[in-house]
């Protein structure tokens, strides 16, 4: 019996047995190995792989000795904790400004914690304390993210980083949220309001405007008409009695055309007129609206999550 040791990263055993008859049977050694071969005379050759640590970059250990990775393994284990042991000392100096108040110099701490850890829950946290003056201005954060969304926050200061805000400051964010809703009741009421007389002095004014447009046009189709039908005839006659008719009737029609572009203007004007009153972005009443509804979609949001903790 043949037994050989090669090395894989996933420390399985296999075992190749060379039957009587000339056959190759593969078997797993973490198998229950209780197959009968009866009085077959078989080779076995045995393969073991040693487990590997799958944590650590293999690019880093390639052609190293044993002793050379071991030696990278320990450099980068100091390296790791000698950064993990500032980011925390950053994060303390950082509290301790916030609870002096000093929002300007705990900025800048946890900003320099942001790039010593890559999950840095407690640096995000600490810094938009710091942004927020220990949120007693929480629309600074929403500035932020209005535009951006939900989503996006959520990356930027990541999902732990949320959570806690959330929690510690959920009372904040209701009273936030309090604010917006008043003020945006009464304001809904003023825009609607607003919309529905807009609504029905446009109206009136696209029913004459189109009217109008309609008989222009007609009238001016039915002049260039009747100016081809007439034109076409003037040398079918030696008298030319339809150039007469052709001169009045395409001048008619050319005044006709000048009217109907007025008429055509007016027209387009009254339906963007009406397009945009349907539209919240075009006052300053909506704009404060939809503003208003941007901010809330965040304030419910870490409300919600503070909820859902409880």
């Amino acid at each position: 019996m043949e037994e050989r040791i090669i090395d894989d990263e996933y420390g399985r055993g296999v075992k190749l047995r060379k039957t009587k008859d000339g056959y190759v049977d593969v078997t797993d050694e973490l198998a229950d190995d209780t197959q009968e071969y009866g009085e077959e005379e078989t080779d076995e050759i045995a393969f073991e792989f040693p487990v590997a640590d799958l944590d650590e970059d293999d690019e880093d250990l390639v052609g190293l000795s044993p002793e050379e990775a071991e030696a990278l393994r320990k450099k980068k284990a100091e390296e790791q904790a000698k950064r993990k042991a500032e980011y925390e000392r950053t994060c303390a100096e950082g509290d301790e400004l916030l609870e002096t108040g000093s929002y300007k110099s705990a900025e800048l701490k946890f900003e320099r914690a942001l790039l010593l850890d890559v999950e840095a829950t407690d640096a995000s946290v600490g810094y938009w304390r710091a942004k927020t003056a220990d949120f007693t201005q929480p629309d600074v954060l929403m500035d932020e993210y209005v535009e951006a969304g939900v989503e996006n926050m959520e990356y930027d200061l990541g999902y732990k980083a949320v959570e806690k805000i959330a929690e510690k400051y959920q009372h904040v964010f209701q009273a936030r949220l309090d604010e917006l809703n008043a003020e945006e009741e009464p304001l809904v009421k003023e825009v609607e309001e607003k919309q529905t007389r807009r609504r029905e002095i446009l109206k009136g004014r696209l029913k004459r405007s189109g009217l109008v447009f309609g008989i222009v046009a007609l009238v001016t189709l039915t002049l260039a008409v009747l100016t081809a039908i007439f034109g076409s005839q003037i040398l079918s006659t030696k008298e030319n009695v339809h150039l007469v008719p052709t001169i009045v009737l395409g001048v008619a029609a050319f005044i006709s055309l000048l009217v109907s572009v007025f008429a055509t203007n007016r027209f387009l004007n009254d339906l963007r007129m009406r397009a945009a009153n349907e539209r919240l972005s075009s006052t300053e009443e909506g704009e404060r609206l939809i503003e208003i509804r941007a901010y809330k979609e965040l304030y419910e949001y870490f409300v919600r999550s503070a909820a859902e903790k409880q």
